[in-house]
């Protein structure tokens, strides 16, 4: 039996994820010097150029795992097809997503906090996440999503949001709507039995964990593996943890320990390993 998480700080990592995930995509695909990628100027800079995009991305990007929260996953598409017949905007699609007012009110405020920090020029450390994002009311009932369904959502986002990121020039920045409310299943039977990435290098907990996969870093383009691993450390510690961890005593090539602070059980780095193939066949195909 899968632990459980407290559905405001499920949602809270997703939004959180989201715009690091997208906004590191952007920087990359038009920042060349490493030197500039992370500096305030750059930050605030791509993100104003970029400003009319984010939305479009979110939208694309959230409405499954925000909808997966609330909703089983056979009654999302048909949810989506509902609200396309009644016209619905992006926003009013979101907020059925939501699942009630209380939790499209406390997105909404994620969304500020991050979207903001961001044209500041400045990214929400996870200290800080983890100290601001929004909670229940006190007389509000508690809710909780499974963690196994909690690390494979914000697996997706995190891979969707870079790659969307990434895409963000010229033409692309336009046209890319690659997912479509009709595709909102993330789990077919393609998806579940190609595994193209391949994680070998990452798997810390033991030699069964190791010798069970198959991946390799070259293997992740056109993700960027360095940079996609430290988004995914950084999703999986706000998710997972209550405290932000502390990546001093472990070696910035060291992925095994890394990995293991953040995941703490071998169960939990193999769902969220097995999603990232998942997602990862799925970006392949597009």
């Amino acid at each position: 039996m899968t632990e459980k998480i407290d559905k405001y700080k499920v949602q809270a990592a997703l939004v959180r994820s989201f715009f690091d995930a997208f906004s590191h995509g952007v920087i990359e695909s038009q920042v060349e010097d490493p030197k500039e990628k992370t500096t305030p100027q750059s930050v605030k800079k791509l993100m104003l150029e970029h400003y009319e995009h984010i939305a479009p991305a979110f939208f694309d990007t959230m409405f499954f795992p925000l909808a997966a929260m609330n909703y089983k996953y056979e009654d999302i598409a048909a949810l989506a097809r509902e609200a396309q017949q009644r016209g619905d905007d992006m926003m009013a699609l979101v907020r059925t997503a939501c699942g009630n007012e209380a939790y499209y009110n406390a997105m909404v405020e994620e969304y500020k906090r991050n979207f903001s920090m961001l044209l500041a020029g400045r990214y929400l450390s996870n200290a800080d996440h983890l100290e601001g994002y929004v909670r229940k009311a006190e007389a509000e009932t508690e809710a909780s999503v499974d963690s196994d369904r909690a690390i494979e959502l914000t697996v997706r986002v995190v891979m969707f949001a870079y790659v969307r990121g990434l895409r963000q020039t010229g033409e692309d920045a336009r046209s890319d709507r690659s997912v479509h409310l009709g595709q909102v299943h993330p789990l077919g039977e393609d998806a579940r039995s190609d595994r193209s990435v391949h994680l070998r290098q990452v798997h810390p907990l033991g030699e069964d964990a190791r010798s069970d996969r198959s991946v390799h870093l070259r293997q992740v383009h056109p993700l960027r593996g360095a940079t996609l691993f430290r988004l995914m450390l950084d999703a999986m510690n706000i998710l997972l943890l209550d405290e932000a961890v502390d990546f001093a005593d472990a070696e910035a090539a060291d992925l095994a320990s890394l990995f293991l602070k953040v995941c703490q059980t071998q169960h939990n780095f193999t769902v969220m390993t097995d999603e990232m193939d998942r997602t990862y066949s799925e970006l392949m195909k597009e």
